[in-house]
């Protein structure tokens, strides 16, 4: 488990006082994870990172996270059951609030994207993830999410 600050954000408030949105990734893949991590830079937002499923169960029952990034396959705990915990906790929890959970996965037929949704996910991205495709995401599942303005050296 590590946090991960993403370089346009930061853990500082926002002009509002608020604190910048926690988005939890729960990739496992080093290469996978770098292309989140820049993808994510273009987002007001502070990224905290699990390498497995039962690491994306505690960090998300520690912390208040806006929106979760899961991979489907992780060792230790897949995704669906991390997904399925973390349901069973906000139930717990009582309240309205539901976490929105999105699937990253190379799994891509109809019947995969199905098994996501009936593990608790609201949504399914496959990859090779690509950056228009998780801005899509983004800006449904968490619109208060802030876009940064792109910077020069960004640019690659």
């Amino acid at each position: 488990m590590s946090d991960v600050n993403i370089p346009a954000a930061g853990q500082a408030p926002d002009e509002d006082g608020a604190p910048a949105p926690v988005i939890l990734i729960a990739e496992d893949n080093d290469v996978n994870l770098k292309v989140l991590e820049h993808y994510l830079a273009n987002f007001d937002c502070k990224a905290i990172v699990a390498k497995n499923g039962k690491d994306a169960v505690t960090l998300f029952n520690r912390n208040d996270v806006d929106l979760v990034l899961m991979d489907i396959m992780m060792p230790v705990m897949d995704g669906l059951e991390a997904t399925r915990k973390i349901r069973s906790l906000e139930r717990k929890r009582g309240g309205e609030k539901r976490t929105p959970i999105v699937a990253i996965t190379a799994h891509v037929k109809p019947a995969d994207q199905h098994v996501c949704i009936n593990a608790g996910m609201n949504d399914y991205l496959s990859k090779p993830l690509k950056k228009g495709d998780l801005t899509r995401r983004m800006k449904i599942w968490a619109p208060h999410l802030r876009e940064t303005p792109a910077s020069p050296q960004g640019a690659a």
